[in-house]
């Protein structure tokens, strides 16, 4: 059987509803009066102060919560995707953990739509093309030599995914696949650290430096799961209208070696 709010203890009532609800619902005044005297019933604006702070409270642990989203990375990446064609000058050095040894490599860099094409001329000629499925890899011969052009592909796994880590920084969201960590400036120069989220890259961390001026990668520098370095620095970047879709296909030659990377 229910029992109606008059027929509650005023104890009751008054603990549950509070001295104007209790009130409201037909506790006499001097109920009430002597309820609250007694401490027997929470106050409203008591209540409302808790509920004031415990909302507080929810809000600041979804703010510490939410991901932080790196302006200048983000500016920047969000450049390099909205361009029909990007193309730029690469200087790259990598140095070798056992010997020391420093290679340096100068070549041009394409991009569009995550299609990769990267071609070398010294200290050799080469040419790396991802089509968006295929990694082409190809080493020319030395014009002085002669000889059959040498040609391997693969698809994208953890050992060639390192070969197109400027298509995952540029031609996708960064921060889709990689973890933004600390970040140092200084005058229009960002230094931000990432590491990817997933395990397919063969890079612990990476260091990109970036011109929140031009909102352009100017520099990225990693090391290898055996130590080492490679370096590379990026200038003459264009910003094009118009696709080139020729660009990231490749045709292996006739004669070519071709081999499984």
């Amino acid at each position: 059987m229910m029992l109606s709010l008059r027929a509650l203890r005023p104890r009751l009532l008054m603990r549950h509803l509070g001295v104007p609800l209790a009130l409201k619902f037909g506790l006499s005044e001097e109920g009430a009066s002597l309820a609250e005297r007694r401490g027997l019933c929470y106050k409203a604006p008591m209540i409302l102060k808790a509920s004031a702070l415990l909302s507080t409270f929810v809000l600041s642990c979804f703010a510490f919560a939410a991901p932080q989203v790196n302006e200048t990375l983000h500016e920047v990446s969000a450049k390099y995707r909205s361009a029909k064609l990007v193309e730029m000058d690469v200087e790259k050095t990598v140095k070798l953990e056992l010997t020391g040894r420093v290679t340096n490599y100068e070549g041009k860099i394409s991009l569009a739509g995550g299609k990769f094409r990267w071609e070398n001329n010294t200290p050799e000629q080469t040419l790396l093309v991802f089509d968006g499925q295929t990694i082409w890899s190809v080493q020319y011969p030395p014009k002085e030599l002669g000889g059959n052009v040498q040609v391997a592909r693969g698809k994208v796994d953890k050992r060639t995914r390192s070969q197109i880590l400027i298509s995952s920084l540029l031609g996708e969201d960064v921060e889709k696949n990689f973890k933004v960590g600390k970040e140092s400036k200084e005058g229009s120069l960002s230094k931000v650290e990432i590491t990817p989220k997933g395990n397919d890259l063969s890079v612990r961390s990476i260091d990109l430096i970036l011109d929140s001026t031009k909102h352009e990668l100017k520099e990225l520098s990693y090391k290898d799961d055996v130590g080492n370095l490679t370096t590379m620095k990026f200038s003459n970047v264009q910003y094009l209208k118009q696709e080139d879709s020729k660009r990231f296909k490749y045709q292996p030659p006739k004669g070519a070696q071709v081999t499984n990377l």
